[in-house]
């Protein structure tokens, strides 16, 4: 199977559809030592979007599945915005620095 999107070497795939939407919101995932690190996936428009699209309960409800897909699996979510398939060097250090975590962590069955 074909990666989604390949960050500093790891490659996420297609989260399954009872992960993609609620309560995780995770679009893409990937397996680290039996972890999982999850991305949701932001257009380009996101960041100059206004920000009240993004607040209130929408937001808020994001918030907690990221935190229960991190108490579930393990590994935190990150909201990307890739751009012709890449992610800023920012982004990309904090996803390498969680997946070096977890590889330190006792591997989970």
């Amino acid at each position: 199977m074909k990666p989604s999107l390949v960050i500093g070497g790891i490659p996420f795939y297609e989260a399954p559809s009872e992960i993609e939407g609620s309560p995780y919101w995770v679009d893409l995932w990937t397996d680290v030592n039996g972890y999982k690190i999850g991305l949701q996936i932001k257009p380009t428009t996101y960041k100059s979007a206004s920000t009240s699209m993004y607040m209130g309960k929408a937001r808020s409800s994001e918030e907690q599945g990221h935190k229960k897909f991190q108490r579930d699996f393990g590994g935190k979510v990150f909201l990307v915005v890739p751009v012709n398939g890449a992610v800023s060097a920012a982004e990309e250090k904090k996803i390498v620095a969680e997946r070096d975590l977890l590889l330190k962590f006792p591997p989970k069955e």
